[in-house]
């Protein structure tokens, strides 16, 4: 169960997963090369690999004893997804 900050943690992931997949649909029709191919491996990456395991360290913190490990690493976790689409959008807006 996503709570608190989790939630909020989790919006700011999918928020940039969306902004990330919109640059780089704006780059695609710019270039002329845009392909319906393009759109089903940014959704793919994302949401596999990114969101699913933060998905999954929610519910496993249920298990968790000291209650902090399991969400400690869910938020590691998210502020790396942060960062990764953050460094992501801004060298598609650099080009």
């Amino acid at each position: 169960m996503l709570t608190g900050y989790m939630l909020y943690s989790m919006w700011a992931v999918l928020g940039l997963i969306a902004l990330d997949i919109l640059t780089g649909l704006y780059r695609a029709m710019i270039s002329n090369s845009f392909s319906f191919a393009k759109l089903a491996s940014f959704l793919g990456t994302g949401i596999l690999n990114y969101v699913l395991p933060l998905l999954v360290l929610a519910k496993v913190q249920q298990l968790d004893p000291t209650s902090w490990v399991v969400a400690l690493m869910y938020y590691l976790g998210a502020l790396g997804v942060v960062a990764k689409y953050l460094t992501d959008i801004s060298s598609k807006l650099k080009k």
